[in-house]
């Protein structure tokens, strides 16, 4: 369904990365950190999620996508939250970018109730937010320095579900 804004989530997308998600959350105690390797089905949902939410937003998303998703660390927040940090690969460039996702899913069903996504800093490219070409050594530091630079990354792209009208983008209106 396609929201008053034109934009839309594919509610199947959202049940399938909220049903992945919750697998790995089932096997880990709240605080701890998880694998996730970038083969995951978690991390190809991811690579459709992310762009759409982004595109409900930020219109320059729309000739934009993702190609590859690499965790620098994912971590259970609450009992059906998880924080994911990492970098991506933009399609158009075949560049990395790094970002951050909070995703916080419903008790009751395979859905995401809440989120905050970062991605991106300044950089160069079509959206100003390319770094290192991706399968660098370059990529490969940013991915390891990561963590300890979270805090003080200038974010090009942020966005909340507080932001929008969530039920709508999720065509659940």
């Amino acid at each position: 369904m396609i929201g008053a804004d034109g934009w839309s989530v594919n509610p199947s997308l959202e049940s399938q990365l909220a049903s992945e998600l919750r697998g790995f959350l089932r096997r880990v105690p709240v605080g701890s950190q998880f694998t996730v390797a970038p083969s995951a089905d978690l991390c190809s949902s991811l690579e459709l999620f992310l762009p759409q939410l982004l595109r409900s937003r930020y219109p320059e998303w729309e000739r934009e996508s993702l190609d590859g998703i690499f965790m620098a660390r994912a971590q259970k927040t609450s009992s059906a939250a998880a924080q994911l940090a990492g970098t991506c690969i933009l399609i158009s460039d075949q560049t990395v970018t790094p970002f951050l996702v909070d995703l916080e899913l419903s008790d009751k069903a395979d859905s995401v109730v809440a989120f905050r996504v970062f991605l991106g800093e300044p950089g160069g490219g079509p959206l100003g937010i390319s770094g290192p070409e991706c399968n660098s050594r370059d990529a490969e530091r940013l991915l390891e320095s990561l963590i300890s630079r979270l805090d003080g990354i200038a974010w090009s792209y942020k966005l909340a579900s507080d932001d929008i009208d969530w039920p709508v983008v999720l065509g659940r209106s």
